[in-house]
Formats: C-alpha cells, structure tokens, sequence
C-alpha cells in the first residue's frame, strides 16, 4: 500500500469536509442574516405607515399540514349521564337535547358558567371553544379544538348552544370530529409577522391603522364531503373591525368581515 497516497487523499478529504461545513456555515449565517433584514423591513414599513400592533406577535411551529376532521359517530351513551336532559339521535352523528329545566347564564360569569354547562353536560364538552352569539337566533356556537388550536367550519358549526329570551340554555345539537393530519411533506409555515407583510403588499392594511388581533388556526372553507372536513392552517388578523385569513402556506388571503 502507498501510504504516502493514502494519506495525501485523507488529506484532500478533510480539506474538502473543512470547506463544506465552513460553506454551510456561511450560508446558514446569511439565511439568519436576510431574514432578520425581512423582518427589520417589515416592521419598518409598519412604521413608517404609522400601523400599530396592539398585541405580541405569536410564533407557531406547525408542520404546515392539512387536518382531516371526521364526524364519529355518537351513542346517547355517550353523553355524560343527567337526568336533566333528554337526548335524541337525528342522524349517526347528530345530538339533538332538549333540558327539561333550562340553564342559566350571567354576562358576569358568562365563561365559567359556560364551562361548567359544557363539562357536565356535553358529550366531551371540555374540546370545544366560544365561537359567537347570534342575537337574532338566540345561539351560541361553538367549535371544537384540534390540540390547542381552534379548528373553525365555514358551515354546521359542530356544537350549537339554543336559548330562550332569558338567555338560559333549553338545548344543544351537537357534532364532533376526530382530527389526522394529512399525509404528505411538512412545510414551512409563514410567521406572524409574515402575514401581515401579504396583507400589507395586498394594500388590505393602511396608513394609520390598527392590528388589534392576530391568531392561528385551522380553517375549513369547503362544504364538507359527506362526514368529512378539511381544514388548512390560517393566520386570523383582525384590523380596525376587517378580519382577514391568510393561509399559512400558500399565502392566499380571504376576508372574513
């Protein structure tokens, strides 16, 4: 063996290892060094513009994938056990209770009492989240959570809360999803940050304008396919009243009012 070759080209080797890590440093410094640039823009051109943000930013660190809602189907077994209502099956994923004596709720604990309605009443009650009050139907809607993200329906809001003109619950209809993500290559999900940048290009945000809220979840926007949603991960941003989407992969935007 010519040891005096072999180690020339372990030589040669390291040298060339050396230059890869040492490129990729570089290059991974520079990635960091344009985005810190993006980002300083951005929140430049928000000044300038005399935009102000009246909330922190949230970061997410989603793997930027669909979700699959799936109705499953619900037993009146299910729910907990309460003599205080009377459950029917309108399909084989749809409650519909009526209570044979209403449950009260206050604007002063409305949260709690809330709460404590969906917890000891509700087919897995602690999954889902305050969506609105309709004052013309007298409905509370609800939407049920996909870990700690709230997955929103474009239509048959999962859980609906019926009142009387007292504002005091008398019944509820009731769906409820089982969540997978989809199959498929995960992929880099736009900031916070970011989607107000696509709001901005889009000229939805103005001089002089304020970013009250800003929020990320999973969006469906389809009419479902049977018993089957699909839902996309959306960053909600609400400015001076307007409520926009803005896909957190794609970038599109919708608005929302």
């Amino acid at each position: 063996m010519d040891w005096s070759r072999t180690k020339t080209i372990f030589i040669f080797t390291f040298f060339l290892l050396n230059v890869f890590l040492t490129w990729q440093l570089v290059e991974t410094h520079n990635v960091n060094q344009i985005s810190m640039i993006t980002e300083a823009t951005i929140q430049e051109v928000l000044r300038e513009n005399n935009v102000q943000i009246e909330v922190d930013l949230p970061e997410e660190e989603s793997p930027g994938l669909l979700v699959v809602g799936k109705y499953i189907e619900i037993q009146t077994t299910d729910v907990p056990l309460d003599d205080n209502q009377k459950i029917e099956l309108l399909d084989d994923y749809t409650i519909l209770s009526q209570l044979i004596e209403p449950f009260a709720l206050s604007r002063e604990n409305f949260a709690t009492e809330l709460s404590t309605f969906l917890t000891s009443h509700v087919f897995k009650g602690e999954t889902y989240r305050f969506g609105g009050f309709d004052s013309e139907k007298n409905r509370v809607t609800l939407y049920q959570m996909y870990g700690e993200k709230t997955a929103y329906t474009l239509e048959e809001e999962p859980l609906i809360l019926q009142l009387d003109e007292d504002l005091q619950i008398v019944g509820y209809q009731q769906r409820h999803f089982q969540f997978e993500e989809q199959e498929g290559e995960e992929r880099e999900i736009l900031s916070s940050l970011k989607a107000i940048e696509v709001l901005l290009n889009d000229q939805l945000i103005r001089m002089n304008q304020t970013i009250t809220n800003v929020q990320f979840g999973y969006y469906s926007f389809f009419s479902p396919t049977g018993d089957v949603q699909v839902f996309a991960p959306m960053w909600r941003v609400t400015v001076d009243g307007e409520t926009y989407l803005v896909h957190a992969i794609g970038g599109s935007v919708q608005q929302l009012t």
